[in-house]
């Protein structure tokens, strides 16, 4: 049995911009996205970009209820707290899904007392230096930078470009913390957000949702259909979303992740049928 894919036919759609780019929008379907574009009258091929920003960790150092709450609702359920807080991660464990690790003698262990990183507080090169060769063994390394200012956070994203560790800085504000995760246009690892204050949190999602929007562009170039081959008798494949489309929305949909058609929906209105602001006929198939 077969299955066959057929070229999806060019769709007119009223505009006079160029394709350039497009902005997925994070909405599931069966494993699919729906995609937001500019338009203009001709078939668009999308492809991916290659310039993906790796993914950076965020963990929390914070005695607020109100900022643990926020960030668990956001996704970041690590903390950090002092040896002598085990009462309140214990509290906090009882009513959300946390990992705590604790801050003992210049190591993080965890609820279990295994050792899952490395805590040092750095005022000096100097003491930069007898970081990188202290433990070899460690896979994380949180670094409490005392003075960033007297030592460059570029100097820190140098130190460690060459390992396999994953290295953490201490923050104090979302604005340190995007310091740090962009120097030297690699950053480190992820920032351990020090803060009392739900705003902060807030304020480092907004920065991370606007982070991953401009990773998921994506390029559109212009496509031919050069021949139309019949492959028999098929079935429409319709695509019933659970929201209204307008115009310039639609799916991108092809066999190959490398590269997706773009397909209009059906919210415009034509001679032969109303419109469909819901409906993307997304492709035809026969089996054989």
């Amino acid at each position: 049995m077969a299955l066959w894919l057929p070229l999806v036919s060019p769709i007119e759609i009223p505009n006079t911009g160029k394709w350039r780019s497009c902005r997925l929008i994070n909405c599931a379907l069966n494993g699919k996205r729906k995609a937001q574009f500019q338009t203009n009258s001709c078939i668009a091929m999308c492809t991916s970009s290659s310039s993906m920003m790796s993914k950076k960790l965020v963990w929390l150092w914070t005695e607020n209820k109100q900022v643990m709450t926020a960030a668990v609702e956001r996704g970041w359920n690590t903390f950090v707290f002092s040896s002598h807080r085990r009462d309140l991660a214990n509290e906090w464990s009882s009513i959300a899904l946390i990992y705590p690790l604790f801050i003992e003698e210049g190591e993080l262990f965890d609820s279990e007392r295994r050792r899952f990183a490395t805590f040092s507080e750095i005022c000096s090169p100097e003491q930069l230096e007898q970081l990188q060769l202290e433990d070899e063994h460690a896979k994380n390394v949180v670094v409490n930078l005392l003075d960033w200012q007297v030592i460059p956070v570029e100097n820190i994203v140098a130190a460690f470009q060459s390992s396999q560790k994953t290295v953490f800085a201490v923050s104090r504000t979302p604005s340190e913390a995007q310091i740090f995760l962009e120097a030297l246009e690699l950053g480190l690892g992820g920032v351990v957000l020090k803060v009392e204050d739900v705003k902060a949190v807030l304020e480092l999602k907004d920065y991370f949702d606007r982070r991953n929007e401009s990773s998921n562009l994506l390029d559109f170039t212009r496509a031919t259909v050069t021949q139309v081959q019949m492959v028999g008798m098929g079935d429409r494949v319709c695509v019933d979303l659970c929201c209204l489309v307008r115009p310039g929305e639609g799916l991108l949909v092809g066999s190959f992740a490398r590269g997706l058609f773009l397909v209009h929906s059906e919210c415009l209105e034509s001679n032969y049928i109303s419109s469909r602001p819901f409906r993307v006929n997304a492709v035809s198939f026969c089996l054989e």
